[in-house]
């Protein structure tokens, strides 16, 4: 996707392209119809669909999910359930376990609460289901970004990153932890070899090698 824009948003351009390794070339196909703004984040990949979280206009505030279909190549809006708005400070979305999982963190009193709502039904906003709702002042704190990664081999546990913003340092720091769905116990996930600054992004390997078409 590519998207031009002048000063203050007074001009706007995008188009998009599919690169086909059958034919080793870029083609044109339709326009979309939203506002990346300045997103350099990768969509990623579920239900055989990118998704990006997007902005239906420049001046709009309000931010939307859309997905890309791998196999009709058209873009379309999903839906997000009804969550704290108001009271949210971080919310993100990626895939878990093959379904679109959206994580929100927001403030209630003295605490910090996440909730995790899983999208059973593709594309169907009735069929978004609050899977955790994870209420740890003495676990989270400092302004946290808690992020599910994976659930565990027999799907009792969701492994979570809590990462810290450090600001002044722009770096970020922060721990693994696992929830237990049945008990809602945490535990620490120790790793002595996790450097003090880092960050986290899940890599989903390519059913078709870049260099499919080079001679072996």
């Amino acid at each position: 996707m590519v998207q031009s824009h002048g000063n203050n948003d007074e001009y706007f351009h995008s188009e998009a392209k599919v690169y086909s390794l059958r034919s080793n070339c870029w083609r044109r196909i339709k326009d979309v119809c939203f506002y990346l703004k300045f997103n350099r984040k990768f969509g990623f990949l579920a239900n055989n669909a990118l998704h990006w979280m997007v902005f239906k206009t420049p001046q709009s505030d309000n931010r939307n999910l859309v997905g890309f279909n791998l196999g009709s190549e058209e873009f379309r809006f999903l839906e997000l359930p009804d969550f704290c708005l108001d009271k949210l400070f971080w919310f993100g979305i990626k895939a878990m376990g093959g379904d679109l999982c959206l994580t929100a963190t927001y403030r209630e009193i003295n605490n910090v609460v996440v909730d995790v709502w899983i999208m059973k039904e593709y594309g169907v906003k009735q069929s978004w289901i609050k899977s955790i709702s994870w209420n740890e002042p003495h676990n989270i704190s400092d302004s946290p970004v808690a992020a599910p990664l994976a659930f565990s081999k027999n799907g009792n546990k969701v492994l979570f990153n809590i990462a810290y913003k450090w600001c002044h340092l722009r770096k970020r720091g922060g721990k693994f932890v696992w929830y237990d769905l049945g008990s809602q116990r945490v535990e620490n996930v120790g790793n002595r070899q996790i450097p003090t600054s880092f960050d986290v992004d899940l890599f989903v390997d390519s059913l078709v090698p870049l260099n499919s078409n080079a001679q072996q």
